[in-house]
């Protein structure tokens, strides 16, 4: 089974590194569509391939988001329930894998 990789800040040692711990997250998912919509709506778009410190300020945000949203769906995984045809409950249980705090 496959983790839900919320995302995390890594280390700030290089600027021009995008860190592990947010490539390919949920949270670097949320960076990019915020970027699509700015260019959507005609403002101006940041780069995401780096790690300066205003991509560390902008980032931190998302890396919050993705984690909260992680860490509720995981604790909270009974409100999910899977459904029939007919509506009704299965009784089947969802998992939801997450990566262990990537802070």
């Amino acid at each position: 089974m496959s983790a839900i990789k919320p995302g995390g800040m890594g280390s700030k040692a290089n600027p021009n590194v995008v860190p592990p711990e947010f490539t390919n997250s949920m949270a670097e998912a949320m960076e990019n569509a915020f970027n699509d919509l700015l260019a959507s709506d005609g403002m101006k778009t940041f780069k995401v391939n780096n790690n300066t410190q205003e991509s560390r300020d902008r980032r931190r945000l998302f890396v919050a988001i993705a984690l909260g949203m992680a860490r509720y769906l995981s604790n909270n995984s009974d409100a999910l329930k899977i459904l029939d045809s007919l509506n009704n409950p299965t009784g089947e249980k969802i998992v939801i894998g997450t990566d262990p705090s990537p802070l």
